[in-house]
């Protein structure tokens, strides 16, 4: 068993990146794929929405254990990424929470950008899983660089703002030149939240069609449900009516066609 890393980037906050890596470690605990649920983001929302503690410890110490501001020592992370990651309310899903210091970590110029996989091959976490998933900050910079080199496959979702589409082109842009030096595929983009009876956002939902075309690979439209199982922390796929597993089978499609390279799951 060798894990799938997933990379979700936008460099903007507020494009449902947590929204995205949640409802897809749902599907994934659903399915029964061994899940790591990993928060890189220092304003710790995917943490927030596990119930972690403002106050934990978490990546951030695991990369100030490796030596994250010099020529970083993977092993000392290894020893210390068990201690810190822990059991969800959903079968199959670990999660490795961003701890309180990852914020101070976030500012520090990082020389070895492939420490964070260095500590991940060392610890043995890519033949534990058979998924991690990686929620990324609202910003660019060094604890990004670190993200980017552990992922093997990196999408990009867009909500309806203008904005929401340039950063999905910029994510998209430092994909392709990171790829100069570790091997990240683009899987493309995903669409959250679009109401086709509101003119500007159609408008926007043409404009991405038209900029990234088959890179489009799901499109989730605005839904009380999805929103509330995110909020409430449920696997939108545990919802019983029929529009949520209508939903649910979106995200979950996304997840082993497009990202982990699997079958389409059969129709229920």
């Amino acid at each position: 068993m060798v894990a799938v890393s997933v990379l979700v980037l936008s460099g903007k906050g507020g494009t449902a990146k947590t929204l995205w890596q949640m409802m897809l470690a749902g599907e994934a605990s659903r399915a029964g794929i061994s899940t790591l649920l990993v928060d890189a983001d220092p304003e710790r929302n995917l943490s927030n929405h596990f119930g972690v503690s403002q106050h934990s410890t978490g990546l951030g110490s695991v990369l100030e254990e490796a030596g994250i501001s010099f020529w970083g020592k993977p092993e000392q992370g290894a020893k210390r990424i068990d201690e810190e990651i822990i059991d969800t309310k959903w079968p199959n899903v670990e999660l490795l929470p961003a701890g309180a210091s990852l914020g101070r970590v976030a500012n520090i110029g990082v020389s070895d950008t492939g420490l964070l996989r260095a500590i991940f091959t060392v610890g043995g976490i890519y033949d534990r899983y058979e998924l991690v998933l990686i929620d990324t900050g609202g910003r660019t910079g060094s604890l990004e660089a670190l993200a980017m080199h552990l992922g093997d496959v990196a999408y990009a979702p867009i909500t309806p703002t203008r904005d929401a589409v340039r950063k999905a082109i910029e994510a998209r842009n430092r994909v392709e030149r990171i790829q100069q030096t570790h091997p990240l595929k683009w899987c493309g983009v995903v669409l959250s939240a679009f109401d086709s009876r509101i003119g500007i956002e159609q408008s926007i939902r043409e404009q991405v069609y038209r900029e990234f075309g088959d890179e489009v690979r799901a499109e989730v439209p605005r839904r009380a449900v999805i929103n509330e199982a995110f909020q409430l922390g449920n696997r939108l796929g545990d919802c019983h009516d029929a529009v949520a597993r209508s939903l649910a089978r979106v995200f979950r499609e996304f997840l082993e066609r497009d990202l982990m390279g699997r079958p389409a799951p059969a129709p229920q």
